[in-house]
C-alpha cells in the first residue's frame, strides 16, 4: 500500500511539473476579419480540395494579425484560446527546424519592414502551412474555385531569402584575427550580414560600417573579445501560439532569439634583432682594435619616416622590439669603431606569419695594406735583397698578433685592421744589426699600399776599433809629454 501510495505522489509531482511547463500566461479570442480582394488559394490533401478566399485573421485583444497553424481546421471564434510563450515545439508537435522556420516565415512575412501590403499576409500563411504538413498541397488559383497559377514567385523567393539567411552569421564568427599594435583595421564580412547586426560588447575600440568591421588597436599586447547581437527592434513581444485540442492552432507573430557572434582580436608586434657580425671572419669577433658594438641602424617606415633605432651592445647585438606590422627599411647610420658602415638597404617585411627577425649583418673593418722591401749592405755603395727575415707585429698592449716573412725577394705584402701596432724586426743575417721598431697606425681607410725601405747595417769591426784606440792613446800620451816639457822651461827661464 506505501508503494502505491509513493507511486501516486511521484506521478502527481510529475504532471504537477509538466503542468507548470505549460501554464498558460495568456487568454484570448480569435476572429476572421477582412477579405483581401482578389486572392484565391486551394488546400489539397487526399484527394479532397478546400477553395478560399483570402481573409486576415486577427486576435480580438488588439487587433493584431495571427497565423493559422493547422490547415485544415477552422478557427472558432466564440471560443476562447489560451497562449503560451515557450515549449513551442512540445505543445504543438514539431521538429525544432519546422518551429524555427514557421516563426521567422510569420516574422519576416506580413509587416516586416516594406512587406505592408496586403499580398504578403497570404503569401505568409500558405507558406507556415506548407512547413507544417508536407503531404498537403497549397496553391493559388485565379478565382474562386478557379485553375491553379504561378502568383507572388518574387515575393516567396524575397522571404525564403530572409529566412535562409536569418542565422547567417558573418564570416569571420569565431574566429580569432591576429592584428597590429597602433594599427586601424578594417575587416570585410564575405557573408554580407553583418550590418544586420550590432556590437554587444567589445573591450577594444569597435565599429561597424555596412559590412565592414573597423577596429582600432592600441600598443597593449592582449587578446581582445568582440560581441555582435542580431536581435529584433520590431516586436516588444516573444511568438505566442494558442494550442486547443478541438480547435485551430493559432501564431502570433513575435520577436525572434537573438543571433550571437564572437570574434577574438590577438593584438601583437614584432621584433627585429641584429647580431653585427665581421665580413672576413664571419663571427662577431672583431678584428684589430675596431669594435662592432656601437653601431646604430635606423628603421624607417613606408613613408620614410623613422620608426625607431636599434644600437649594438656589448654581445654585439641589438634588438627594437614592438613593432607595427608594415613594411620597412633598415639603415645602418653609425657603425662601429673601426669599422666601415654598411651601406646596404635592408628591406623588412612584418607581418602575423613574420612577427621575428633575426638578421646577421656585416661590418668590413678599416684596413690598410702595407709592403716592406728588405736589404742588408754589403758595403757603402752596395746592398742586398735580405730572405727569411721574421718581423713580429704586436698591438698597443703589446700582444703578438702576427708573424710576416720577406720571400725570396726581400719583400713582405701584408694588411692590418683598425689600431695601433709596433712592428719588430725577429732575426737577421750574420754580421747585421736590426732596423729600429717601426710604430703603424691604421685609422683611415685607405687602398694606397704604404711602402717601407729596410737596410740592415754591418756589426762595425772589433780589431780596428782597438788599434784605433791604441794610436789615440800614444798621440795623447806624446801631447801631454810635450806640453808638460814646455811648462818646465817656461818655469826655469
Amino acid at each position: 500500500m506505501k508503494k502505491i501510495i509513493l507511486l501516486i505522489t511521484i506521478l502527481s509531482i510529475i504532471i504537477g511539473l509538466k503542468i507548470d511547463v505549460y501554464a498558460a500566461s495568456y487568454t484570448d479570442k480569435m476572429i476572421v476579419s477582412d477579405v483581401i480582394d482578389g486572392i484565391y488559394y486551394a488546400k489539397e490533401k487526399n484527394g479532397n480540395i478546400e477553395y478560399r478566399r483570402a481573409k486576415f485573421k486577427r486576435r480580438t485583444s488588439d487587433n493584431s494579425i495571427v497565423y493559422c497553424i493547422e490547415p485544415f481546421v477552422d478557427i472558432t471564434e466564440s471560443n476562447e484560446y489560451k497562449g503560451y510563450d515557450s515549449n513551442y515545439e512540445k505543445l504543438l508537435g514539431l521538429s525544432k527546424t519546422d518551429w524555427e522556420r514557421i516563426s521567422l516565415l510569420a516574422y519576416y512575412g506580413y509587416g516586416y519592414k516594406n512587406h505592408t501590403a496586403s499580398k504578403w499576409y497570404p503569401i505568409t500563411q500558405l507558406l507556415i502551412w506548407e512547413t507544417i504538413d508536407k503531404k498537403a498541397s497549397f496553391y493559388y488559383t485565379d478565382s474562386f474555385k478557379g485553375k491553379k497559377i504561378s502568383k507572388f514567385e518574387e515575393e516567396i523567393e524575397e522571404i525564403e531569402s530572409l529566412v535562409s539567411k536569418h542565422n547567417v552569421k558573418p564570416s569571420f564568427d569565431n574566429s580569432s584575427i591576429e592584428v597590429s599594435i597602433n594599427d586601424e583595421i578594417v575587416i570585410k564580412d564575405k557573408n554580407k550580414v553583418l550590418d544586420k547586426f550590432k556590437i554587444k560588447n567589445s573591450n577594444i575600440d569597435t565599429s561597424i560600417n555596412d559590412n565592414s568591421l573597423i577596429i582600432k588597436t592600441n600598443k597593449e599586447e592582449k587578446e581582445y573579445e568582440i560581441e555582435l547581437i542580431k536581435e529584433d527592434n520590431i516586436y516588444k513581444n516573444v511568438p505566442i501560439i494558442y494550442v486547443s485540442d478541438t480547435y485551430q492552432n493559432i501564431l502570433s507573430v513575435g520577436s525572434y532569439i537573438p543571433v550571437n557572434s564572437k570574434l577574438k582580436i590577438n593584438v601583437s608586434s614584432g621584433n627585429i634583432k641584429i647580431t653585427k657580425i665581421d665580413s672576413d671572419s664571419k663571427d662577431t669577433n672583431p678584428q684589430g682594435e675596431a669594435k662592432l658594438e656601437g653601431a646604430i641602424y635606423e628603421l624607417l617606415d613606408a613613408s620614410n619616416n623613422s620608426y625607431g633605432k636599434i644600437e649594438i651592445k656589448d654581445n654585439s647585438t641589438g634588438i627594437l622590439e614592438h613593432i607595427k606590422y608594415g613594411e620597412y627599411i633598415l639603415k645602418e647610420i653609425e657603425a662601429g669603431k673601426g669599422y666601415k658602415t654598411d651601406k646596404q638597404e635592408h628591406k623588412i617585411t612584418i607581418n602575423e606569419n613574420n612577427k621575428e627577425v633575426d638578421l646577421k649583418l656585416e661590418n668590413e673593418v678599416i684596413k690598410n695594406k702595407f709592403r716592406i722591401y728588405k736589404y742588408y749592405e754589403l758595403d757603402k755603395n752596395k746592398k742586398s735583397v735580405e730572405s727569411n727575415i721574421i718581423f713580429e707585429i704586436f698591438n698597443s698592449n703589446n700582444e703578438l698578433v702576427k708573424e710576416i716573412k720577406t720571400n725570396e725577394n726581400g719583400i713582405i705584402d701584408f694588411s692590418l685592421p683598425y689600431g695601433n701596432y709596433t712592428i719588430k724586426q725577429k732575426n737577421t743575417t750574420d754580421g747585421y744589426l736590426k732596423v729600429d721598431d717601426i710604430k703603424i697606425n691604421v685609422k683611415e681607410d685607405s687602398d694606397e699600399v704604404k711602402e717601407f725601405y729596410l737596410n740592415d747595417l754591418k756589426i762595425p769591426d772589433t780589431n780596428e776599433n782597438e788599434l784605433l784606440s791604441y794610436i789615440l792613446i800614444i798621440l795623447l800620451l806624446l801631447l801631454f809629454i810635450i806640453l808638460s816639457i814646455n811648462i818646465y822651461e817656461e818655469i826655469n827661464n
